[in-house]
This record gives C-alpha cells, sequence and structure tokens, in this order.
C-alpha cells in the first residue's frame, strides 16, 4: 500500500490572513499528501482566560478562527504537546482542545490526564490509517500530564518527555565546586531534605550542585538521557497504535541543544527518536527550536530532528498577563506588543534571526511502510508577517548548503532538484 505524508514545523499564528497572501502554492503540495501535519504552538480561546504562572517564553494565545486560517493550507492532523500548550493554564488547553475537536481534526499531545494526552490520534486516509503521537520535552513540570492514581484523578496537561542531564568536569574543578557549595551552603535545605527521604539522592558517583548534576572526568562536557518511564510508555503506545494503524509518525518538540547553538539536538532526543524508529514508528518529526537541525535515515526512517517554523507570529501577542510586565521590568500602559518590543531592547530577539524564518516542507512516500521517495520544499518564511511561501532559487541554495553541513555527522546526503529537495535513500 502507498501512503503519502507531508508535514510542517511550527504554526504560531495569531493575526488576521493579509487578503494579498497567496496560499495556494503550498496548499496545492500539501492536498496531494494522504497524511497532513502541524505543530499548533499556540493557544485557541474566544474567552478570557487566566495566564499560568509560567509560559513557553511568551504567553501565546489567539482566537479561534486563526484556526480556520491554518486549516486552509489543507491539514488533516496536528500536535498540541509544547511549551506553550499551558501557558493559559487548563482553560486555555481545554479550549484548544475544544476548538480542535468541533473541526473533527485529529490531535495529539495533551488531555485530561496522562492516558489521554499519550494517546495517538487515528488519521484515515483512502490509504489506511496513520497514527499520530506526540509529546515533548521542554515544559514547566506544572505543565506535565499525570497519571490517575487509586484515589485521585489524572492531571491534565501536556504529555512530557522527562530527561536526566550530567555534567561531566574536571577533578580541579569538582574540588572547586564542592568548595563553593561548602562556603554558601547552596544544598543545605536540600540535604536535609535527602536525608529525610523527601528528595532523591545524586546518583551515585556523582555531586549535587544546587539542581545541577556533576561527575568527574578527564574531559568536560554533558551527557543526557531519556527518562526510562517517558520512553517506555512512548515505546508501548507506538506498539498500540500499529495494533490499529498501518503506520505511525511521532512529533517531538525539544528546545534543549547539545553545546551552544541551536541547531543541533541534544543526546537525549537522539536516543528517543532511534527508540521511537525501533518500536516501529515511520518518521519522526522534531519541531520546537526555531531553527533547522540535521536530518538522520535511521533503519531506512526518517528523523527529522527540527523542521523549524511553518509559521511565526510570536511577537504579536495581544494579550499578556501582568507577569510578564513585571518579569521584564516594563513600565506600566505598554501594549503587549509594546512590552514584547520592550523585552527585544535586552538583547537579541528571535524575530532578527533570519535563519529563524528558514525551513522545511518534507514530503514523504512510503509503499507497504518502506520509505520509497522523500522530496523537501523550502520555505521562506516572511520576516514581516511571519506567514510562509516556497523559497526562491537563491534561498533554496542558502537552505541546501545550511542543511547539508548539519547532516555530516549523519551522513545524509541532499541534493536540490526542480526547487525542492531530494533526500538520497
Amino acid at each position: 500500500m502507498k501512503t503519502t505524508i507531508c508535514s510542517v514545523g511550527d504554526s504560531i499564528y495569531i493575526t488576521d490572513m493579509p487578503a494579498e497572501y497567496d496560499i495556494q502554492p503550498l496548499k496545492k503540495i500539501i492536498e496531494q499528501a494522504d497524511v497532513k501535519l502541524f505543530n499548533l504552538e499556540n493557544v485557541l480561546s474566544d474567552e478570557p482566560i487566566y495566564g499560568s504562572s509560567y509560559c513557553g517564553g511568551t504567553w501565546l494565545l489567539a482566537k479561534e478562527k486563526t484556526l480556520d486560517d491554518v486549516l486552509k493550507f489543507g491539514f488533516n492532523g496536528c500536535s498540541f504537546a509544547n511549551n506553550h500548550t499551558m501557558d493559559y493554564s487548563y482553560d486555555g488547553m481545554f479550549s484548544t482542545l475544544n476548538a480542535v475537536g468541533k473541526r473533527n481534526l485529529p490531535c495529539s499531545g495533551a488531555g485530561k490526564d496522562l492516558p489521554e494526552a499519550s494517546a495517538h490520534a487515528v488519521i484515515e486516509t483512502p490509504n489506511g490509517k496513520v497514527g499520530l503521537i506526540s509529546i515533548c520535552s521542554t515544559f514547566n513540570d506544572a505543565a506535565r500530564a499525570g497519571n490517575p492514581s487509586d484515589t485521585v484523578p489524572g492531571r491534565p496537561g501536556l504529555n512530557g518527555l522527562r530527561f536526566s542531564t550530567v555534567y561531566e568536569i574536571t577533578p580541579e574543578h569538582m574540588k572547586a565546586l564542592q568548595e563553593m557549595a561548602e562556603g554558601t551552603c547552596i544544598d543545605g535545605r536540600r540535604n536535609r531534605s535527602r536525608a529525610g527521604g523527601y528528595t532523591p539522592k545524586v546518583p551515585e558517583g556523582c555531586f549535587g550542585f544546587g539542581e545541577y548534576v556533576f561527575r568527574e572526568s578527564e574531559t568536560e562536557g554533558k551527557t543526557t538521557k531519556a527518562n526510562a518511564v517517558d520512553l517506555e510508555r512512548t515505546v508501548n503506545g507506538i506498539k498500540r497504535a500499529l495494533e490499529e494503524c498501518e503506520q505511525v509518525v511521532v512529533i517531538v518538540h525539544s528546545h534543549e541543544i547539545k553545546h551552544m547553538t541551536d541547531d543541533e539536538p541534544d543526546d537525549f532526543l537522539v536516543e528517543f527518536c532511534h527508540a521511537c524508529v525501533d518500536a516501529g514508528a515511520s518518521a519522526v518529526i522534531g519541531t520546537g527550536t526555531h531553527q533547522l537541525k540535521a536530518i538522520e535515515l535511521y533503519q531506512g526512517k526518517p528523523i527529522f530532528y527540527s523542521l523549524g517554523n511553518f509559521i511565526f507570529q510570536s511577537d504579536d501577542a495581544f494579550c499578556m498577563p501582568d507577569d510578564f510586565r513585571e518579569k521584564y521590568k516594563a513600565p506600566h500602559g505598554l501594549t503587549p506588543k509594546e512590552q514584547i518590543e520592550w523585552r527585544a531592547k535586552g538583547g537579541k530577539d528571535l524575530h532578527t534571526d533570519v535563519n529563524n524564518f528558514r525551513s522545511l516542507m518534507p514530503f514523504m512516500t512510503f509503499e507497504d511502510g518502506k520509505l520509497t521517495e522523500a522530496i523537501l520544499y523550502p520555505l521562506r518564511l516572511s520576516m514581516e508577517n511571519g506567514l510562509p511561501a516556497l523559497a526562491d532559487e537563491a534561498e533554496a541554495k542558502q537552505i541546501l548548503d545550511y542543511m547539508n553541513e548539519r547532516n555530516k555527522p549523519y551522513g545524509t546526503k541532499l541534493t536540490l532538484e526542480n526547487g525542492a529537495f531530494v533526500l538520497h535513500l
């Protein structure tokens, strides 16, 4: 059986679509696929709702009608597991899920408890059923959905992928760190809690400093590992989905990076993506960091560590809790957009980096579950309104060079043919 899957990256769509914007070039491509996916990265509500005490960077809320504009591209499935899922607490999450449900749009990644948030959505096509599982590794822990117990209902939230980090430092630096810990008493309360069994102990051979864990090593760096419980839940979820569906796609939202730039996947993310493919996933699609990351062909299955943005309007917020003004010490009386401009004075805003306005839209063909073709359409988002368009020849070549450089560690090769990239299988 032949199945085609098209996906884009993050959609943060807040303003009205301009009359002069031409949706047709992208819509014609997307509509040709059986499965058409995007990541919904803002909350939807037409009613006043409470902002959480935390957010995914900026509190992102849009009117419900914006979803209709996004769906004009032809999408028939979405992820809602990301760092903005709980920007407006439970009301915001349920309002969004209700808006999605009213449009009969298969959606995964959030729900009334962890079983619902981690469950696969089913996308029915003329060429069979495809399951969608969505998960997020970048979140405040209060946003994480929980399992019900014998006495308490499960907790609403997103499907979370936790991970652990150990920092490797030289013996000299370890000695200095231990002296700092003793001098500052940074772990005084934490160590008393550990002694009472309320806080987990530091792993064997490691040293805790505040919230961080260190281990002596001749080579400095860090090691990250996916949480075993969350990994097992996802693997089992893929296997359950395959009992009902011919194929499964996993979307994972992650802002974590390996070193100092946004274009490298962290080790735990690679571990997680490989486990998904080993469990039977046909493709793993990464979103999160607003920049493109490498593509890997693992066991013949594509892993897109980040597709970047599809629609990027995070600076166009029309409402904001007062927490934002307080955090950035903005004066009273500013509009939400003026508050965001105030924040931008303190550093480099995401909307000033052209790499956040370049993206890829893969169109994959599977025959009997095997990837037989992958065409990747390079996209250029407008830096004025954040809306996408097919990249012109000059920008396509720049994106190609960018991707081939980042693909080198994985041995993945792309070539430019007729304005799109061909993934060499």
